[in-house]
């Protein structure tokens, strides 16, 4: 019972803990009774990926100025090959080590390092190292203990079993949560300042309004999926109940975020040839808006039958139809609760496509009615330039579509999107088909993206299928790389910094790649699409991806 007090009584501390150090503050005392003399606590600094000293004590005294502020995970030292196997690295003689004292040295194969800095301040005496494991297993920060009961070796069972290991696993999760809380801070500052911006500039309103709706839709689902791990977290049978709970959360977040996407790439010109799925489009807009229009009291009903393709940029038809609903919730705010409501219509009239926004508000005054369509003209207070509808009706023109407005004989406005239905012939596919071309059975394949979890994620997913792989993290290495070795296929991030995959493909071509190249990428952009055709892309590769994707992928461009 005393291990379980202690461990009841620590889980209370940390949990009022607001910042690291005094996470550390906590847990060091408990450390030191279990008979460490030397204990540093570190964090992952998001930003760029190195250790940040929380704290350093020894004997029960503050060294931390003795330790260094920042501390890069090298995989010469014990800590790095910890973190390389997600797990405390146990070193009983620190002789054995290969002790170098210029960052340039090189250590044998097979031999882990020490810097000479780093023996001098554990005296020589044996030690443990490596990361602290977050809820998910990823690390979060990491530990150093020394100096055990004076400086005897750490047995593997003293760090296996007992309090020790739960000490640490507390130590991580408060860790986490620390993270995560300054996170949200941080995050919700930005968002501040960028709903500030936004509702500064009037015509882009919506889109503040609309992320809001966003984030409070992603929160809800994020909540979810974390009190699940939570739960799974338990047992393994508590886990495979939870993990199909956490794969609909995910995917609906998959969704949500898609939907973000293509709603916020603005209106372009584009040629009249290009189709919209107006059912689709217009349900992103009916999803996105529903949660601030519930937060008003707004009823949205839409009825969306499958409809035909339409001629006109999708692009356009979300920013036309966001308008017009935003435009019905400002004048709903006249009307008293209870009886505010929006209502969306579609369907297939003469040869043409007509879609309807109707709300029950006061409706339009005659004489605003005359002049809605003309540029600059407003009836909105705050600086609204009026130029939504007069710039929609023209962007709209292009494709011989047209908008509309007039008053419900029930009361409220209509708006009115007439639309031309798409031939059959006029989408096109995002990149040319690949033609199945011959392969070894085991492909050689490098993988190269800055992230390093997508890099060991798709390592460890396609390692046991017997490909050869080859990874690299910055663009720089990965030209490198291929211009030593020989490749079936490059898959790569659009997202590097210095040179996006894009430059590295097309660097990859001139150099004479002529293997297939696969781009991996977050963005919906719509001119992606046509410069991975520039740069002789084979196939783009939407994230987030399943490892299905990865097989088929492969299949389709490397069939035997």
């Amino acid at each position: 019972m005393g291990a379980v007090d202690l461990l009841a009584g620590l889980t209370s501390r940390l949990a009022s803990a607001a910042r690291v150090d005094e996470v550390a503050a906590h847990v060091i005392p408990e450390l030191a009774a279990l008979g460490f003399g030397l204990v540093w606590i570190a964090r992952i600094d998001e930003q760029t990926g190195d250790l940040a000293t929380v704290k350093l004590d020894r004997n029960g005294t503050d060294a931390t100025h003795e330790a260094p502020a920042r501390f890069a995970i090298d995989p010469r030292l014990p800590i790095g090959h910890g973190f390389r196997d997600r797990r405390i690295l146990n070193i009983p003689a620190p002789d054995a080590l290969h002790i170098f004292d210029r960052d340039d040295d090189v250590v044998p194969p097979n031999t882990l390092g020490m810097t000479r800095a780093g023996y001098d301040r554990m005296r020589g005496h044996p030690f443990a190292c490596g990361p602290l494991l977050g809820a998910g297993g990823e690390p979060v920060g990491a530990v150093w203990l020394g100096s055990y009961r004076g400086a005897q070796p750490i047995s593997d069972e003293v760090l296996d079993h007992g309090a020790l290991p739960a000490i640490l696993a507390l130590l991580a999760i408060a860790v986490e949560r620390v993270h995560h809380t300054e996170r949200a801070d941080r995050l919700a500052g930005e968002l501040a300042r960028a709903r500030d911006a936004l509702v500064a500039t009037g015509p882009i309103r919506t889109i503040g309004e609309l992320a809001l709706g966003a984030a409070h839709d992603l929160n809800n689902l994020a909540g979810i999926a974390r009190i699940a791990v939570e739960v799974g977290a338990r047992s393994a049978t508590d886990a495979v109940e939870q993990l199909p709970r956490i794969e609909r959360v995910n995917r609906a977040i998959i969704d949500l975020v898609k939907r973000v996407q293509r709603v916020a790439w603005p209106a372009r010109a584009a040629p009249a040839s290009e189709a919209a799925d107006l059912t689709r489009t217009v349900d992103d807009v009916v999803v996105l808006a529903g949660p601030q229009l519930r937060a008003q009291g707004i009823e949205l009903d839409a009825e969306l039958p499958q409809l035909p393709p339409v001629r006109c940029d999708a692009a356009l038809i979300h920013q036309v139809v966001l308008n017009l609903v935003v435009n019905a919730q400002d004048a709903l705010a006249e009307v008293a609760p209870g009886r505010r409501r929006i209502e969306i219509r579609a369907l297939q009239d003469a040869g043409m496509i007509r879609l309807t926004v109707a709300d029950t508000g006061p409706g339009i005054a005659p004489d605003v009615l005359a002049r809605l369509f003309r540029a600059a003209f407003t009836t909105k207070a705050g600086g609204h330039m009026g130029l939504g509808l007069s710039a929609s009706q023209a962007a709209l023109a292009a494709f011989g579509a047209k908008l509309s407005a007039r008053n419900a004989l029930t009361g409220g406005a209509v708006f009115e999107l007439t639309l031309v239905p798409a031939t059959a012939s006029a989408a096109e596919p995002e990149v040319p088909a690949p033609r199945p071309a011959a392969t070894p059975a085991h492909a050689r394949i490098l993988v190269v993206d800055d992230d390093l979890d997508i890099v060991d994620i798709i390592l460890a997913f396609l390692e046991p299928f017997g490909h050869a792989l080859t990874t690299a993290t910055t663009s720089a290495q990965a030209l490198e790389i291929a211009a030593a070795q020989s490749f079936d296929l490059v898959l790569c991030d659009v997202g590097m910094p210095k040179l996006s995959g894009l430059d590295v493909a097309r660097a990859l071509r001139t150099a004479g790649y002529r293997g297939k190249l696969v781009l991996m990428t977050g963005w919906d952009a719509p001119t992606l699409s046509a410069d991975a055709r520039d740069a002789a892309i084979d196939m783009l590769l939407k994230k987030p991806f399943i490892g299905a994707d990865l097989i088929a992928m492969i299949e389709t461009l490397l069939a035997r």
